[in-house]
């Protein structure tokens, strides 16, 4: 019976040793240093290609995540908490900062990215938006291949998500079950819970009219019109790239390793004629101070928009020019590297309201918080399980808008929208919440920005942070853009439904009178969109520009492919988190040879 007892007790030893050594803490833990692949990143992209490469147990994958692992972590688990984890100087953040931008008036932003497995998919809004068919065809038509089509791309949509429909509310007529998926990864739901704005959001909708048209689901390739917002949540949690494709899948499979607080220096060529191949890693490390791990494969490169262009800089891949400035040696000359950066950019216009009920409150009382953790920690129920914004609105400016003569409208059609409306339950401006008093806001987005931007290396520092230009606001098409949006909102907010509330203008309404002063205050008080996309952009097989073509594969470059938000060549008009699931999803196909 002793001997018995003891076996059972070392054979469950066993098993959970190999089980969770699966997950390293730190590279000098790791017992092994080949793989057939290694994806370096660990965000939105990376977690679904280690994922599904892993489904065969004949392949070795190792995922590297520069931030520490998710598990464990409350506030990467609370959906309410993205305000915190997602905010500068977090430790779940990478603290990134732009250049002084021209069109900001030499003001300089903090760009929030995530810093955890699951990347910003564990820290950002939640917002889950796939964006309108037409953009998809553009893409597809862009680099020559059928395969990033809507309709080619939506199997890809169905599979990545897991909608939630409540048991005990009806919400029939708030979605459209005909476009999502059921059965998928990423958990999605929208508000279930009721709330006191709800309703004259949707009655100012109607009193207002024009573009506030109701549409039932953005999901369905077309977004125009205001509707309920989806977000990647679970059961009261967040449904993060980590938690969908990650932490349960790196303790079952014994083929899947996931290294975490380990930032990649640079991808590794073991020889450069005819061709540079790639063949390993390197990060920080052993003995020497540096470690490798091999792929026998490929190494897929998915650390995202702002940082795929440095990995690949420090490895001797981009512009000639900088990597000389830089004292790295050429490995070879790819000019497109770090260019074409663009994102959304935002702005919020405060409102005060009557009503007690806003989320202010949670950010001002410490104990009212404290009995919301200990709610959610009891059952994943109450405040905590939700965002503050419940509602989304797609829209375009007139087809007849004066900035026409002067630019071309940036969308593939005209069910493109050129900005969005968030309407959020709380304080959402530069300035801070004030001590007293109860608000609403309108956040706005700009949906097809035409400014460009680029991120190069830092010469003095290449290891350090990179030069982040944006260009935000450089282009007149976007002021006037944002000047519509906002001034459309101001006029939303004056409607009947809101007097009920005493809504009133926390901000300077006048300002909106002049296009001058308007613009002025734009450049003042925008914030960075976090949905930044086009540094690594794919082309077409033929095109002698861009970085990867329609494989994911890095041009003049044997076994390395990036597959992350950076090789989108435009902007996705939604937020860019399910456009990036569902192309790291038809990306894993690709490289598997499916």
């Amino acid at each position: 019976m002793l001997f018995s007892a003891a076996f059972s007790a070392l054979l469950l030893s066993l098993l959970t040793s190999n089980t969770l050594a699966a997950v390293y803490q730190s590279a000098n833990d790791m017992k092994n240093l080949d793989y057939d692949y290694v994806v370096v990143g660990g965000g939105a992209a990376g977690c679904v290609v280690a994922s599904r490469l892993s489904e065969n147990s004949a392949v070795k994958v190792l995922l590297i995540e520069a931030g520490p692992s998710n598990e464990g972590i409350e506030d990467l688990a609370i959906p309410y908490q993205n305000a915190v984890v997602q905010y500068p100087g977090s430790r779940f953040d990478w603290n990134l900062t732009t250049v002084p931008q021209k069109g900001l008036n030499g003001h300089s932003l903090p760009y929030l990215r995530g810093h955890a497995l699951g990347g910003s998919t564990s820290t950002n809004g939640m917002v889950y938006s796939h964006g309108y068919a037409g953009e998809y065809d553009k893409f597809a038509a862009s680099v020559k291949d059928d395969g990033f089509s809507w309709a080619k791309l939506v199997p890809y949509m169905r599979k990545n998500e897991a909608f939630q429909v409540p048991s005990k509310v009806n919400i029939t007529g708030k979605f459209d079950p005909n476009v999502h998926g059921f059965n998928g990864a990423i958990g999605t739901e929208i508000h279930s819970n009721d709330a006191w704005l709800f309703q004259p959001i949707l009655d100012a909708a109607a009193q207002t009219g024009g573009t506030f048209t109701y549409n039932q689901d953005y999901n369905s390739g077309s977004m125009l019109g205001i509707g309920w917002q989806q977000t990647a949540i679970k059961a009261g949690q967040r449904s993060s790239a980590a938690a969908a494709y990650i932490n349960k899948q790196s303790h079952e499979r014994k083929n899947l390793d996931v290294l975490v607080n380990t930032l990649v220096n640079r991808v590794v060529a073991n020889s450069t004629q005819p061709r540079p191949k790639i063949t390993a890693v390197e990060f920080l490390g052993g003995k020497n101070g540096t470690m490798q791990v091999h792929a026998r494969k490929e190494v897929i490169v998915s650390t995202g928009t702002m940082n795929t262009p440095p990995l690949l800089m420090r490895s001797g891949l981009g512009p000639d020019d900088q990597l000389k400035a830089a004292g790295i040696q050429t490995v070879l000359a790819i000019p497109h590297v770090g260019q074409n950066l663009i994102d959304h950019i935002m702005i919020g216009l405060p409102y005060q309201v009557n009503t007690t009920e806003t989320d202010d409150e949670i950010t001002r009382n410490a104990t009212l918080r404290q009995n919301l953790l200990e709610q959610w920690r009891k059952d994943h129920t109450g405040r905590y399980a939700e965002v503050s914004d419940s509602h989304i609105k797609f829209s375009r400016i007139p087809d007849g808008a004066s900035i026409f003569n002067t630019a071309a409208d940036p969308t593939a059609s005209k069910e493109g929208p050129h900005y969005e409306q968030l309407i959020n339950n709380n304080w959402v401006f530069n300035d801070p919440l004030p001590e007293t008093g109860y608000f609403m806001t309108m956040l706005h987005f700009l949906s097809s920005p035409i400014s460009h931007g680029s991120i190069r290396l830092n010469p003095s520092d290449p290891n350090g942070m990179a030069l982040i230009d944006p260009g935000y606001l450089n282009e007149d098409f976007d002021v006037f853009v944002l000047r519509t949006a906002l001034r459309e909102s101001i006029q939303y907010m004056r409607a009947p439904a809101w007097q009920k509330f005493n809504a009133t203008p926390h901000f300077d309404v006048t300002v909106a009178d002049n296009d001058d002063t308007l613009t002025e205050f734009i450049r003042n008080y925008v914030g960075g969109g976090v949905h930044c996309v086009g540094t690594a952009r794919m082309v077409s097989h033929d095109s002698n520009d861009g970085v990867v073509g329609p494989d994911f594969k890095v041009k003049g470059v044997d076994g390395l492919r990036v597959v992350d938000a950076s090789v989108i060549p435009y902007i996705p008009s939604g937020h860019t988190m399910a456009v990036v699931y569902a192309l790291a999803e038809r990306a894993s196909d690709v490289i598997k040879g499916v």
